[in-house]
């Protein structure tokens, strides 16, 4: 089935020389969300992840409801989609948005597997368009069969996957957070959100490679949702029900109008 794609800049269907900036130059950032029956979840922090990034990146600032103004005429007659938002500039101080609608993504069906691979994201904290490291990392991984890369420091310590944070569940039912240099994404940030006032203690340390085996389980968590890790290359297999918990409570995270 061909997917259907629609790009916007500053809310109109535009020629591709608009473009040329962020094609060339490859120096923007975005933020990418699940949109069912007209909604969203966390929707203000991902205008806050978009204004601050901005902020950082080139020293603007950008109106909030600007970025919702687009995000609500790009998904006007589309209640059901996947969203990404990008933002960049032609000119100093000339903010440009750009929309792209695809077609819903659903979370894996089934626990994934990843490879550990060396290798760190720059300016991992920005959620940026210098990809092609870590799309590298993740063809690599599936060439070897498995559905992701799981990216370390040269001395073994995990940050994140190629496309998602990672977080690890150990024999106290406790969650733990890599603390490598990371995206903090939507999705961990609404999953804390939620576990604060539960029995589950979050926790953010370093975690080495040579330690995946001593959890009981793990799981991946980014804009399409959350999902069970089954192996971490033949360093360690969990039960994918370890972290069953984990992806009812996202689940059950409510959803705000666009």
């Amino acid at each position: 089935m061909t997917e259907h794609v629609r790009i916007r800049v500053d809310g109109v269907v535009v020629p591709d020389d608009t473009l040329a900036q962020l094609a060339m130059v490859n120096y923007g950032h975005f933020t990418a969300m699940q949109i069912r029956s007209g909604q969203v979840r966390g929707l203000t922090k991902h205008i806050n992840r978009l204004q601050l990034s901005h902020t950082e990146l080139f020293g603007t600032t950008i109106d909030p409801a600007t970025i919702v103004n687009h995000i609500q005429q790009a998904t006007l007659g589309t209640p059901d989609s996947y969203l990404r938002v990008t933002l960049f500039e032609t000119d100093p101080g000339v903010v440009r948005i750009m929309t792209v609608l695809r077609d819903p993504v659903d979370p894996p069906s089934a626990a994934v597997s990843v490879v550990p691979v060396v290798y760190q994201r720059p300016v991992a904290h920005i959620k940026h368009v210098g990809s092609f490291g870590q799309l590298y990392c993740g063809r690599l991984a599936r060439n070897q069969g498995f559905d992701d890369a799981l990216l370390t420091t040269p001395d073994g310590e995990i940050s994140e996957t190629s496309i998602a944070n990672i977080g690890f569940i150990d024999s106290n039912e406790r969650i733990i957070w890599p603390s490598a240099p990371s995206l903090h994404g939507i999705t961990w940030q609404l999953l804390d959100e939620a576990l604060e006032g539960t029995a589950t203690k979050v926790r953010r340390r370093p975690v080495m490679l040579d330690e995946v085996s001593g959890f009981v389980g793990a799981f991946v968590a980014n804009s399409v949702g959350v999902a069970p890790v089954r192996k971490i290359g033949g360093l360690a297999s969990y039960d994918a029900t370890a972290a069953r918990d984990v992806v009812k409570l996202y689940e059950a995270i409510s959803w705000d109008n666009i």
